[in-house]
């Protein structure tokens, strides 16, 4: 929905991480847009600048399209996430002071609007699931609370989505560097299922290519806790015993300010640097640009 500098243009991003989000609002749109009366469902997620359409369903009159991306500060779904009880609707877009001189309302010539906040796994924020007509539409205190059973749902699903994307994508990410260092970079959540596969096929490189030095980057892990804590001390351990060198490059400034993660880190008796680049330079590896 952002195009010429305010209005809507096409989104390239693909979404194959919402697969099962997808799935499931085909299904749902129909009996919400039939149960509101009005024409058009979708479902946005909320991006650093936009807010881009994962799916969306048109009953007569297509108003909303799959590759609509439209500018945050212009979009209708800045009203809903914006507002403290998280959801937000207009009875005529096009007559309401607040939104009457707004681009998007110009372009899409809809009037009927009603929108609730979507949550993905960290309690944040995910986006908007909402509903559009032509025709005004006084929406009820039912409206809302049927809407709102819709998201319940659909967030749940993100929930479910964005976790098999930690485990998934997010497993076990190790980059060889050499024939005997490699980096295990640590990213996303770590839960007990996750860190099984973390010691275990970490383990199995260490052996098979016989490595001497794991440099162990966690610059991009986002929650500490027992099981991340636990991961550490279980994997640096076992690779010191097995003769392999270890450095802990990256630690994020949340685990920096946590005074028992420090205290924790600081008993680890390790190499600590800033970066993976400083980790092989002390190896003696020097990163250079290829021109």
């Amino acid at each position: 929905m952002k195009g010429a500098k305010m209005g809507m243009q096409t989104s390239e991003e693909s979404y194959q991480n919402h697969d099962s989000l997808i799935d499931v609002s085909d299904k749902l749109f129909t009996c919400l847009v039939d149960k509101l009366n009005v024409n058009t469902a979708y479902v946005a997620k909320k991006e650093k600048n936009s807010m881009d359409v994962i799916n969306s369903y048109n009953v007569d009159k297509q108003i909303v399209t799959n590759d609509m991306s439209v500018e945050y500060t212009e979009s209708n779904c800045k009203y809903v996430l914006e507002n403290q009880a998280g959801v937000q609707y207009f009875t005529n877009l096009m007559t309401n002071l607040e939104t009457a001189d707004r681009t998007i309302t110009e372009q899409l010539q809809v009037k009927a609007f009603l929108g609730v906040t979507l949550y993905g796994s960290s309690g944040k924020p995910f986006g908007t699931l909402c509903v559009m007509d032509e025709e005004e539409r006084a929406f009820s205190e039912e409206d809302v609370t049927y809407i709102r059973t819709i998201a319940d749902v659909l967030s749940f699903i993100i929930e479910l989505d964005e976790t098999h994307e930690d485990i998934g994508l997010l497993s076990v990410p190790i980059i060889p560097i050499s024939t005997e260092i490699a980096v295990l970079a640590l990213q996303g959540n770590v839960n007990q299922t996750r860190a099984l596969k973390i010691m275990e096929d970490t383990m199995d490189y260490a052996v098979n290519h016989k490595i001497k030095h794991f440099i162990i980057d966690i610059s991009e892990i986002n929650r500490k806790g027992f099981a991340f804590s636990e991961l550490l001390d279980r994997l640096v351990s076992a690779l010191k015993l097995m003769g392999v060198d270890v450095m802990i490059s990256g630690v994020p400034t949340n685990l920096v300010s946590d005074v028992h993660m420090s205290q924790y880190l600081a008993q680890l008796n390790l190499h600590f640097v800033q970066s993976i680049e400083d980790a092989l330079s002390l190896l003696g590896y020097e990163l250079r640009e290829l021109h």
